[in-house]
């Protein structure tokens, strides 16, 4: 399965290049370690980050290539569930339909599915060197496509909005104390904004910006509250922002809500979060 972005598509149409269509499974664990988690592979050729997949064959539905592929290329049977706003008609899984350059394959017609997948051992496959199952704060880490970053988070949400995926992995970075996967979630130059910076930090005037700043920031509110924890009340997502409701926890103190809204740049990283305490 080979994805890359849609540059050189135009000149391939023009030149009536190869066409043909095929299918993404975005594997996702059911249960174990990494449950919740989505399969990506490193394929052998291109060195870089991608879901299992393939040319649909003769004869066959989208749904049954990505069945057959998936089989295929990691031994798995997957669960293809109706995703939550498929419209009548719609095959089980699918999630999404891009186009995209595949050098000397020509331009693929993609099929995007999500699959729910048992906690059995993958087998092997000529296709990939190694593999993974990631979540958002990991695919902020890996070299893929940015197409494949953005399936990926949304088959995190079960073909929701995608954004929802990146709130919920801000929320365990968090809780987790996995300081490097909290700012993995942030563009270099993200600034973030808060009450609480104001009051404690009269200097910044409430706002930082840069993620060396946010790691002292944020490693300090680790070191003096060990025991805070933000617990997920409500997550709202349109456009390129979402809202995260929680109530910020702390032993001995009382129970406060927060909102907090995220802006997404194109590469799917946090460029702006606003706190507002209720």
């Amino acid at each position: 399965m080979e994805m890359t972005t849609q540059a050189g598509c135009a000149w391939l149409c023009g030149m009536n290049a190869r066409r043909a269509f095929s299918v993404a499974i975005f594997a996702r664990r059911k249960s174990g370690v990494d449950a919740g988690k989505v399969l990506l592979i490193r394929h052998k050729r291109l060195q870089t980050w991608l879901p299992v997949g393939g040319e649909l064959e003769s004869g066959e539905t989208p749904l049954e290539a990505a069945r057959r592929e998936l089989r295929e290329e990691t031994g798995l049977e997957g669960d293809f569930l109706v995703v939550g706003d498929a419209v009548d008609g719609q095959p089980a899984g699918l999630m999404a339909y891009e186009e995209h350059d595949a050098g000397s394959k020509g331009l693929h017609l993609n099929f995007c599915f999500v699959a729910d997948v048992d906690d059995v051992p993958l087998a092997k496959c000529d296709e990939y060197d190694d593999f993974r199952f990631v979540d958002v704060s990991d695919l902020a880490r890996i070299d893929c496509p940015l197409n494949v970053r953005q399936l990926a988070t949304r088959a995190l949400v079960a073909g929701g909005h995608p954004l929802v995926g990146v709130a919920r992995a801000w929320l365990k970075a968090f809780n987790d104390r996995d300081l490097d996967g909290l700012l993995a979630l942030y563009a270099d130059d993200a600034t973030h904004i808060s009450p609480k910076l104001r009051d404690r930090r009269p200097e910044t005037g409430g706002a930082i910006t840069g993620v060396a700043a946010m790691r002292v920031w944020w490693q300090d509110a680790f070191d003096r509250l060990p025991d805070l924890r933000y617990e997920e009340r409500r997550i709202t997502a349109a456009g390129r922002s979402v809202f995260l409701e929680y109530a910020r926890v702390v032993p001995g103190e009382p129970e406060l809500l927060v909102a907090e809204r995220y802006d997404v740049d194109d590469a799917g990283r946090i460029c702006r979060s606003h706190v507002f305490h209720g």
